[in-house]
């Protein structure tokens, strides 16, 4: 469910971040429905079977902005803090590159 004050226009054309730590991208259009979980996997080969399994305590919902995200929120990924994250610059070059190799 979309806040009321906001149009979906105005939630997909918000700013992506991208934690600077690990590389998670919290997009406002989708919100966060995963939580940090500190267990360490020793045997990585297993590490799809534990990765997305721990569901936040309070979800973020789709349409929320960046800045409008608790002071406490953590990367899910990582555990880093808000302050770890960058706004994401559109890659304006993109569609100019036409060289694949």
């Amino acid at each position: 469910m979309l806040p009321e004050y906001r149009t979906i226009h105005e939630v997909i054309t918000m700013d992506k971040y991208v934690c600077m730590m690990c590389g998670h991208i919290y997009d406002p259009a989708v919100g966060e429905t995963k939580a940090f979980n500190n267990t360490i996997l020793v045997n990585t080969d297993r590490m799809e079977l534990y990765e997305g399994k721990v569901m936040a305590a309070t979800p973020i919902k789709a349409g929320t902005a960046f800045a409008d995200l608790p002071a406490d929120w953590k990367c899910p990924s990582c555990g880093h803090p808000k302050s770890y994250y960058r706004r994401m610059e559109p890659d304006t070059l993109r569609a100019m590159r036409t060289i694949s190799y």
